[in-house]
């Protein structure tokens, strides 16, 4: 239901951007100037008077009328900024750009926002482009002995320094050279295997589940990339930045894991962020594709989410990631999900 005491014209731009230029009459304006006295009375000091105890006249002395009315605006567009978005079914990601274009006691309230939008997609025949890669001929996983040999060299060496840093601090630990015998007697000791056969029954059977997954998550991918180079839309900036910010963090996150700072680490690398961020950006543009592609499957299949399921996996992520938001991680968790389900689909095409 439309706000009467607001009128607005939205205005497509290029780079999934839109313009919202709106008109808040002057009656609601002025309704906002109790609350940005109010807030001014509580913030402001002035000697010989307490806070929240400054006459109007006082405030409008010291800081003057035009703050009172940007501080009327402000509250004013943060209140209705989030309705008209949603009267108008705008899908608007980051920050808007906000212009005041008329700002006057006693006088309507003028304004232009820009801000992005999710992009929209057209999709071409996916399910043909799925049915095709579906349908290609792929070459069946098996695990030669020279593989399960070399994961068995690795368990040795692994239990080996495993077994040289298990002493207490302080105790003479005598190197030894000699790994142990690969043998029935060795297999038993590093886990519950019945000899060594049985070791190497299971360490294929893991391999081959690991070169499986590897593989299925490369025929998604696929899949998905065919499908977005015959897609159509018109990618925002704001994305793009989003996601390189995004790919900034997951780097400082594995750097400072190691021990290092990200600032030495750039140094090593003898590149700045700003090289880093021109390095990276078609890999973002990809990433942002590939997102709003599986978004836009995800919509078009009319894929849902079951409560139970969805639950279930924000119980999960909740013991690994304790003081996330809550709305977030309830957000994230119905997009890995719906994702999972869309891949799913697409497998079956």
């Amino acid at each position: 239901m439309s706000n009467p005491n607001i009128a607005v014209k939205i205005t497509k731009l290029p780079q999934s951007e839109v313009e919202i230029e709106g008109e808040l009459t002057a009656e609601d304006f002025a309704s906002y100037r109790m609350k940005a006295i109010k807030s001014l009375n509580e913030a402001l000091k002035i000697d010989g008077f307490r806070p929240g105890h400054i006459p109007e006249k006082v405030i409008i002395e010291k800081i003057g009328e035009e703050q009172v009315l940007l501080d009327m605006a402000e509250l004013a567009l943060k209140e209705h900024y989030p309705k008209i978005v949603e009267e108008n079914d705008l899908d608007v990601i980051g920050r808007p750009d906000i212009n005041l274009t008329k700002v006057a006691k006693d006088n309507p309230l003028g304004f232009k926002i820009k801000t992005a939008v999710v992009p929209e997609v057209t999709l071409p025949d996916y399910k043909k482009i799925a049915s095709k890669q579906n349908s290609a001929k792929t070459e069946a996983i098996e695990i030669g002995e020279e593989e399960v040999t070399k994961a068995l060299e690795e368990i040795r060496q692994r239990a080996s320094h495993h077994h040289e840093h298990e002493h207490k601090e302080g105790e003479k630990c005598e190197h030894d050279d000699t790994l142990p015998e690969i043998n029935d007697d060795w297999a038993k000791t590093i886990g519950q295997f019945e000899n060594l056969d049985d070791l190497k029954a299971k360490l294929k059977a893991s391999i081959k589940m690991e070169k499986e997954m590897r593989a299925k998550e490369k025929h998604r991918l696929k899949i998905v990339d065919e499908i977005q180079k015959a897609s159509k839309f018109e990618l925002s900036p704001v994305l793009v930045e989003s996601e390189l910010q995004k790919m900034f963090g997951e780097l400082q996150s594995q750097i400072e894991q190691m021990g290092l700072k990200f600032d030495d680490y750039l140094t090593h690398l003898k590149k700045t962020r700003e090289d880093l961020k021109k390095d990276w950006h078609q890999d973002a543009v990809k990433r942002v594709g590939f997102g709003l592609i599986l978004d836009a499957l995800t919509k078009a299949e009319k894929i849902e989410v079951p409560t139970e399921e969805l639950d279930k996996e924000v119980d999960y992520l909740s013991t690994h990631y304790a003081d996330a938001d809550p709305d977030r991680l309830r957000a994230y968790a119905r997009t890995v999900i719906a994702h999972e389900k869309t891949f799913e689909f697409l497998e079956n095409c």
